[in-house]
């Protein structure tokens, strides 16, 4: 087999995607950006499959964003009806904010299993941005 054998390559990149630690990225807004209502937070993911709350499978998770919010115990569960965190438990990688206040706000994507707890380590990220 020769470097340039497509199936080393594959077995190359498979190697490299299986042990890739799991990361999340807020795509959108750009960080420091200055946008207007609605807001679209766009998110993407590598290294977990993203799905529904309701699935109970490894390698999985869904989103939870926390709009002006500082992240909760990271080793607990993420709480429900508190002003300002968000459940994605459909499988969205996205949400839109029809009337964010003008002014700085920040944004905290964090991916939970399907308990809604944090995975571990901890695959987050921040966005920080300003509506006018």
């Amino acid at each position: 087999m020769t470097l340039s054998s497509p199936w080393l390559i594959l077995a190359l990149a498979l190697a490299a995607f299986i042990g890739q630690a799991p990361t999340v990225k807020i795509t959108s807004p750009a960080n420091g950006s200055t946008v207007h209502n609605p807001v679209k937070v766009t998110l993407q993911a590598t290294g977990v499959e993203i799905v529904a709350a309701t699935v109970e499978r490894p390698g999985t998770g869904h989103h939870h964003l926390f709009v002006d919010h500082d992240l909760t115990p990271l080793d607990d569960t993420i709480p429900r009806g508190v002003t300002g965190i968000l459940h994605l438990g459909r499988g969205q990688t996205e949400f839109v904010f029809d009337s964010l206040s003008p002014g700085p706000h920040r944004v905290i994507a964090l991916v939970a299993d399907w308990k809604h707890v944090p995975l571990k380590p901890p695959v987050a990220d921040t966005v920080r941005f300003t509506v006018k």
